[in-house]
């Protein structure tokens, strides 16, 4: 168990459960957060779960409301979870983390599958499906992969609320729909998708390290169709992506065992790492010559291949978390992760929290999960992400004039 607070009255704490029995779990978690955060309202409950919680996850959530009556409580659940200390994967856990916020207003709601379009055209029909997200600091969102889309919210927040950033990630537990569940103060589902607008008297930095190295030149598309090249270079793309492959020093031909990216430049001068949006290699046809892509392309843009490795996931988050040592000490932070870093990636436990908790000086209350697609900026723009460790890191804010 973790907190956080100074004499600007924002305060927050971070509690975890191992238990096996739902309600002893959430309890557990429940009476810490409440002893750290002492006597005053908690306007800001998350919680993130483990498959083992899903079946009792209304009752989980009443445990929640009643102990620590949040004005503000949402959850999900996931593969894995997020401590203040530990990643915990494939084990029963509960992670919890709770806020009180002086001067922060708190606006939560649940995602809709319809009306993005009338929103995109009509400002107040934005705010009425996205009520304070116009002028946030930070919009945390939770959604089920199977049943939420999130073209339309980003699109409408591009038009109407320019700039604001938009964190969080996809339930995790079971690749088939009808596993997950979230909930937001009364409301339990095994889909859609919830959001909380955080504006006010806090600072956000985000954090998005997408853990990709860039390998070979810069490529033309020449010929495409959707998510489908045909040409880079005026060449057929495979046999182009097969000559850069070649030409690679001897030493670099192990990262591709991970598999290949593809990086997509989220501005016009794009040379380095921030510069793209990673997105897979999904294959090739070799009679044709065509290679397909995990996102639309258009012809005479320019891409550039990637490659993923634990050293260079680590060290990518390391160079993006470095700032952080310059600036005033971190309240909380939410580390949204892939269900293919932990373990899987780093051969070991705790890969992303470690280096997080290092460079905020250790002992920062922290929650999150392991996500089917992460949500984050790159570029000026909220994308979802793979394989990625999306991060919000708060701390205390003037409140606007």
């Amino acid at each position: 168990m973790s907190a956080g607070a100074s004499r600007d009255g924002m305060r927050w704490a971070a509690a975890a459960s191992r238990l096996t029995d739902t309600g002893a779990a959430a309890a557990e978690a429940a009476d810490a957060l409440a002893a750290a955060l002492g006597e005053g309202p908690v306007d800001l409950v998350l919680a993130f779960f483990t498959a083992h919680h899903v079946a009792s996850a209304e009752p989980l959530a009443q445990v929640l409301r009643e102990r620590l009556r949040p004005g503000c409580l949402a959850g999900v659940s996931g593969h894995g979870v997020v401590t203040s200390e530990h990643e915990i994967e494939g084990e029963p856990a509960i992670s919890l983390i709770a806020a009180r916020l002086p001067g922060v207003t708190v606006a939560p709601f649940v995602l809709v599958r319809e009306g993005w379009d009338e929103a995109l055209g009509d400002q107040a029909a934005f705010a009425r499906m996205a009520p304070g997200v116009a002028g946030a600091e930070l919009v945390l969102v939770l959604g089920d992969p199977f049943s939420l889309e999130l073209a339309g919210l980003f699109a409408a927040c591009r038009r109407h609320a320019a700039g604001v950033r938009l964190v969080g990630g996809f339930a995790s537990v079971a690749p088939r729909p009808g596993s997950d569940v979230l909930f937001l103060n009364d409301w339990v589902a095994a889909g859609g998708g919830v959001a909380v607008a955080l504006s006010g008297a806090l600072r956000a930095d985000v954090v998005v390290s997408q853990g990709c190295r860039a390998i070979g030149p810069p490529l033309t598309v020449t010929r495409s169709e959707a998510n489908v090249v045909a040409e880079l270079d005026g060449r057929p793309a495979l046999e182009r992506v097969e000559e850069v492959l070649r030409e690679l020093p001897e030493g670099e031909h192990e990262w591709l065992q991970r598999g290949l990216y593809v990086g997509l430049p989220v501005r016009p001068d794009a040379q380095g790492r921030g510069d793209y949006l990673i997105r897979a290699f999904l294959g090739g046809d070799r009679t044709r010559g065509l290679i397909a892509l995990g996102d639309g392309v258009v012809t005479g843009q320019h891409v550039r291949l990637h490659v993923r490795d634990a050293g260079t996931a680590r060290e990518d988050l390391q160079m993006l978390l470095l700032p952080q040592a310059f600036d005033t000490p971190a309240r909380a932070a939410l580390l949204f992760a892939c269900s293919g870093r932990g373990r899987g990636l780093y051969g070991a436990a705790d890969g992303d929290i470690g280096p997080l908790q290092a460079a905020l000086g250790g002992g920062v209350p922290v929650a999150g999960m392991f996500c089917a697609g992460e949500i984050g900026p790159v570029g000026g723009r909220n994308f979802v992400h793979w394989h990625t460790a999306s991060i919000a890191i708060i701390r205390p804010g003037a409140p606007p004039r």
